[in-house]
Protein backbone atom coordinates (compact mmCIF):
# COMPACT_ATOMS: atom_id res chain seq x y z
CA UNK A 1 0.00 0.00 0.00
CA UNK A 2 2.76 2.44 0.90
CA UNK A 3 4.44 1.90 -2.48
CA UNK A 4 1.21 2.85 -4.26
CA UNK A 5 0.78 5.92 -2.08
CA UNK A 6 4.41 6.96 -2.62
CA UNK A 7 4.02 6.64 -6.39
CA UNK A 8 0.71 8.52 -6.30
CA UNK A 9 2.31 11.36 -4.33
CA UNK A 10 5.09 11.53 -6.90
CA UNK A 11 2.51 11.81 -9.67
CA UNK A 12 0.72 14.52 -7.66
CA UNK A 13 3.81 16.72 -7.58
CA UNK A 14 4.25 16.27 -11.35
CA UNK A 15 0.59 17.20 -11.88
CA UNK A 16 0.98 20.35 -9.77
CA UNK A 17 3.99 21.39 -11.86
CA UNK A 18 2.11 20.70 -15.12
CA UNK A 19 -0.82 22.77 -13.82
CA UNK A 20 1.46 25.70 -13.02
CA UNK A 21 2.95 25.45 -16.51
CA UNK A 22 -0.48 24.93 -18.17
CA UNK A 23 1.00 21.88 -19.92
CA UNK A 24 -2.27 20.19 -20.87
CA UNK A 25 -0.65 17.37 -22.82
CA UNK A 26 1.45 16.38 -19.82
CA UNK A 27 -1.59 16.79 -17.56
CA UNK A 28 -3.57 14.34 -19.67
CA UNK A 29 -0.81 11.72 -19.47
CA UNK A 30 -0.27 12.22 -15.74
CA UNK A 31 -4.01 12.07 -15.06
CA UNK A 32 -4.26 8.75 -16.89
CA UNK A 33 -1.26 7.48 -14.94
CA UNK A 34 -2.79 8.63 -11.66
CA UNK A 35 -6.07 6.98 -12.57
CA UNK A 36 -4.41 3.65 -13.31
CA UNK A 37 -2.46 3.73 -10.03
CA UNK A 38 -5.55 4.53 -8.01
CA UNK A 39 -7.56 1.86 -9.83
CA UNK A 40 -4.85 -0.73 -9.16
CA UNK A 41 -4.80 0.28 -5.51
CA UNK A 42 -8.53 0.07 -4.91
CA UNK A 43 -8.98 -3.14 -6.88
CA UNK A 44 -6.37 -5.00 -4.84
CA UNK A 45 -8.35 -7.15 -2.40
CA UNK A 46 -5.38 -7.50 -0.02
CA UNK A 47 -5.53 -3.79 0.77
CA UNK A 48 -9.26 -3.83 1.43
CA UNK A 49 -8.77 -6.19 4.36
CA UNK A 50 -5.63 -4.60 5.82
CA UNK A 51 -6.15 -0.86 5.34
CA UNK A 52 -5.27 1.28 8.35
CA UNK A 53 -6.96 4.46 9.51
CA UNK A 54 -3.93 6.47 8.40
CA UNK A 55 -4.03 4.95 4.91
CA UNK A 56 -7.76 5.59 4.70
CA UNK A 57 -7.13 9.23 5.62
CA UNK A 58 -4.46 9.38 2.88
CA UNK A 59 -6.97 8.03 0.35
CA UNK A 60 -9.62 10.55 1.43
CA UNK A 61 -7.06 13.32 1.09
CA UNK A 62 -6.15 12.02 -2.35
CA UNK A 63 -9.80 12.15 -3.41
CA UNK A 64 -10.11 15.81 -2.42
CA UNK A 65 -6.83 16.62 -4.18
CA UNK A 66 -8.00 14.93 -7.39
CA UNK A 67 -11.20 16.98 -7.26
CA UNK A 68 -9.10 20.13 -6.82
CA UNK A 69 -6.99 19.14 -9.85
CA UNK A 70 -10.14 18.70 -11.93
CA UNK A 71 -11.38 22.15 -11.00
CA UNK A 72 -8.00 23.80 -11.57
CA UNK A 73 -7.49 22.07 -14.90
CA UNK A 74 -10.93 23.09 -16.08
CA UNK A 75 -10.34 26.71 -15.06
CA UNK A 76 -6.88 26.89 -16.64
CA UNK A 77 -8.13 25.26 -19.83
CA UNK A 78 -10.98 27.80 -20.07
CA UNK A 79 -8.48 30.62 -19.65
CA UNK A 80 -6.19 29.05 -22.24
CA UNK A 81 -8.94 28.61 -24.84
CA UNK A 82 -10.18 32.15 -24.21
CA UNK A 83 -6.68 33.55 -24.84
CA UNK A 84 -6.28 31.48 -28.01
CA UNK A 85 -9.69 32.56 -29.27
CA UNK A 86 -8.89 36.20 -28.57
CA UNK A 87 -5.57 35.93 -30.41
CA UNK A 88 -7.26 34.29 -33.39
CA UNK A 89 -9.88 37.04 -33.55
CA UNK A 90 -7.20 39.71 -33.38
CA UNK A 91 -5.22 37.95 -36.09
CA UNK A 92 -8.32 37.72 -38.32
CA UNK A 93 -9.10 41.40 -37.76
CA UNK A 94 -5.52 42.33 -38.64
CA UNK A 95 -5.72 40.31 -41.89
CA UNK A 96 -8.80 42.25 -43.02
Amino acid sequence: MQNYLREIKSIQSKIEFALRESDFEKLANLSADLGSHVEALVSNSVFKDTITRHELADLQSLLSIVQKYQEETSEKFKDFTLKVSRKQKMHQAYKQ
